[in-house]
Formats: C-alpha cells, sequence, structure tokens
C-alpha cells in the first residue's frame, strides 16, 4: 500500500503546486526513505513530523485537507471561468489524484512501524467530493493564497507580491458608534459588488480618530464569508495600481483596494498615477474591485503658499487641480469629529464593552480633560479612555479583542 502510494505521490500534475508545500515534500521523502534505509527513514519521519508541528497541529489528514482546498490549480482557474467545461482527461487526473491524497491523509505513524504514541494522526477524507464541492463555491472561498486569508498588504518591493496579515484587526461595527450613516453608505456600495452590480470608489475623509480606517477593516470582516478580500497599497507604491487591479480581475473574489491616509504633496507623481486609475486610465476598473481610501482632507492635494498667489486663473487651476481627485470618487463620506454630549455617549457605549459603569459628572469631567489632553474628542480618544479606566480597575480585554 506505501509503496503504490508513494508512486503516485510522485506523479501530481492537476495537483503539482503541492511539491512547493515543505511540509508535503518532507511526508513524501519520508515514504520514499521507507523502503531503502532505517536510519534515514527515522530522520525523514522526524523531520515531517517537526514540520507538522510548526504549523501548530499533529493532525496531518486536515492539514492536507486545508492545504489542497488552497491550492492555486489550473482546474480552480478554469473553474471561475464563465461557461467552463473540463477537460476530459485533465478531470480524470484529478480524481486520481484526489483519490491518492485521501490515502496519504490516512497514513499514521504505525503505517510506517513508528511508534505510535508520537508523531501525527491521519484521517480518510473524501477529497474528491470535497474538492468538486469547493470548486463549487469558489467564488466565495477563492484560490491560492486568497482561500487562506481576508487582509492583505502589498509588499515594499518592485514586483507585486502580497502577503496575509498575520493577525488581522477584528473589529466589527458593533464597535463602531455614531457614525450610523456612513456605516450604512459604505455597506450598501459594498453589498452592491458582491452583488456584481454597479458599485463606486469610496472616500472616507474628516476629523482623525473618527473611525474611518477601522470602518473599512470592519467592512472586510462583516463580507468575509461572502468572498470580500482587503489588500492595503502604500501611499508610495500607488504607480503600481493598475498592473494590480489587472491581475485581481483574474480573481472569482471581491477586492477592496484600500488607501490610508491618502493625501499629495504638489508635483507628486502617484497623484497623477491613482487619478487615472479613478478615471481616466486606458483600462477599465474591472467589476470586481473597488478603491476604498480614507484621508483626514477633502482637499487630497496639500496646497502651498505659493500656489495661492498669482492671477485669478491660476487660483481657479490649482483648485480645480486639489478638488479634481477626490471628486472622482464616486462616494465621498464626511466623518465628523463628536460634540461633547456625542463624544460623553461614545464613552459610556465602549465602557458597556469591557462592563464598566462610568456614568457620573466625576468620570464625565476626566473623560473631557482627557480629550483635551489628547488634542481634541473623537471616537480613538473615547475608547482609549474606557481602556485606561479598564486597566486601573483590572477588567481584561473587552469581549470584541
Amino acid at each position: 500500500m506505501i509503496d503504490g502510494l508513494n508512486q503516485s505521490l510522485h506523479q501530481l500534475a492537476v495537483f503539482m503546486p503541492l511539491y512547493d508545500n515543505p511540509i508535503f515534500c518532507a511526508f513524501v521523502e519520508m515514504l520514499d526513505a521507507h523502503a531503502e534505509n532505517r536510519s534515514r527513514f527515522l530522520q525523514a519521519a522526524a523531520r515531517f513530523t517537526g514540520l507538522l508541528y510548526e504549523q501548530n497541529t499533529d493532525d496531518w489528514g486536515e492539514y492536507l485537507r486545508q492545504t489542497i482546498f488552497s491550492l492555486d490549480t489550473c482546474l480552480a482557474r478554469l473553474s471561475t471561468q464563465t461557461n467552463r467545461e473540463f477537460p476530459e482527461r485533465m478531470l480524470n487526473s484529478a480524481m486520481s489524484e484526489l483519490n491518492a491524497l485521501g490515502q496519504a491523509a490516512t497514513v499514521i505513524p504505525e503505517d510506517l512501524g513508528l511508534n505510535g504514541r508520537t508523531g501525527w494522526y491521519g484521517k480518510w477524507i473524501d477529497m474528491q467530493a470535497e474538492y468538486l464541492n469547493c470548486l463549487m463555491d469558489i467564488e466565495r472561498r477563492g484560490i491560492g493564497m486568497f482561500a487562506t486569508a481576508t487582509m492583505f498588504r502589498l509588499k515594499n518591493q518592485p514586483d507585486l507580491e502580497l502577503t496575509a496579515v498575520r493577525n488581522p484587526d477584528p473589529i466589527t461595527f458593533d464597535q463602531l458608534y455614531g457614525y450610523d450613516f456612513q456605516h450604512e453608505a459604505m455597506i450598501d456600495n459594498t453589498q452592491a459588488l458582491l452583488d456584481g452590480l454597479p458599485s463606486s470608489n469610496l472616500l472616507l475623509y474628516g476629523d482623525a480618530g473618527t473611525g474611518k480606517s477601522a470602518s473599512i477593516k470592519a467592512l472586510e470582516n462583516h463580507f468575509a464569508d461572502e468572498g470580500l478580500r482587503l489588500i492595503e497599497v502604500p501611499k508610495d507604491r500607488l504607480d503600481v495600481l493598475p498592473d494590480l487591479l489587472d491581475k485581481l480581475s483574474l480573481e472569482p473574489l471581491k477586492f477592496v483596494v484600500y488607501i490610508d491616509d491618502l493625501s499629495f504633496a504638489e508635483n507628486d507623481d502617484s497623484f497623477s498615477a491613482l487619478k487615472a486609475v479613478l478615471e481616466g486610465s486606458v483600462s477599465a476598473r474591472s467589476s470586481n474591485t473597488v478603491i476604498y481610501a480614507t484621508s483626514n482632507r477633502r482637499h487630497l492635494v496639500k496646497e502651498s503658499i505659493s500656489a495661492r498667489s498669482g492671477d485669478d486663473m491660476h487660483r481657479r487651476d490649482t483648485l480645480q487641480e486639489t478638488l479634481s481627485l477626490s471628486q472622482r470618487f464616486g462616494l465621498c463620506l464626511f466623518f465628523e469629529k463628536p460634540n461633547a454630549n456625542q463624544y460623553l455617549d461614545l464613552v459610556h457605549q465602549i465602557a458597556q464593552e469591557y462592563g464598566l459603569d462610568l456614568t457620573g459628572s466625576e468620570l464625565d469631567h476626566e473623560a473631557e480633560a482627557f480629550a483635551l489632553a489628547k488634542g481634541g474628542r473623537s471616537a480613538r480618544c473615547a475608547r482609549q479612555f474606557v481602556e485606561t479606566q479598564a486597566a486601573k480597575k483590572g477588567v481584561p480585554n473587552a469581549k470584541f479583542r
């Protein structure tokens, strides 16, 4: 059984990307050594076990299952195409390989003559049926890395390599108070994207600390299970947006390309790059992507004193240029700082998350003083104040965190 399985695992075509997985390769090397050299086999078994443990699991069957279902394979790519039809031999190869991989998932230390008290667990998984179901749900699950995470960053490199966010912010709209209208508009626009309906690029602007960035992350958490992914692009990489959007257009999922704290200095080349992408580029925006940006100012181009000088024609041209970028966002939402009463409401609502009772004039005065020291009232300031009070009282993190 082991020898026949080993031969099959050396002949993967549809699931060839498994050869890039070091744990799978260590498993195959262990089977290779099983019939050859006892000492080499024991070393290979220990290496495979150690690599599996590094993934914080001893469940080999489940690890293999999750790995297979997140692979970027030719069959997965083909399944995303309209009016798709799988070539007969490709499909037959896939079914044969999945059968072998299902057997591989059952292999346990005892099958190889090892002590069963250590090592790993295996189990039978109907890989054929589960993988076909996975392909049917690919528009929500995604392919490759997009099937394993929901938030990503563009690496600070010349290419378009993305990296998954290891500890994504779990914030939800339930934690963000006082901006219901803005949140409803964001949800409606994003729901239209997921439904394949016309959707707008979005600019969230307004005072610092009002929850603009948090709202976008909450939006991703709200729709992650429906096939939405968030990709953060730093301001100094905006020149790659056209190529990134072209790349994402090939994916079955929907994407929010997120730009935080957007602003430009005069003569900033990335200003023109973003302007062209929003409207005016040779390439049309794909129906599966939107651009969501945050800024503390609606006039995204910082205007110098010298830009204000000159004749009326020059001033009008400068003003038109500074407004033209924000006007290219289909939807602009303003996040305003809370007034005194709204700020205290935020403090009391956030306190409820922690199970704290922060009512009373003395604590309200403390909250106001805290805001004054921080430079003004904001949702961020309200949360920081509550967290300091929770720390003083020895209250652990709120249930949402």
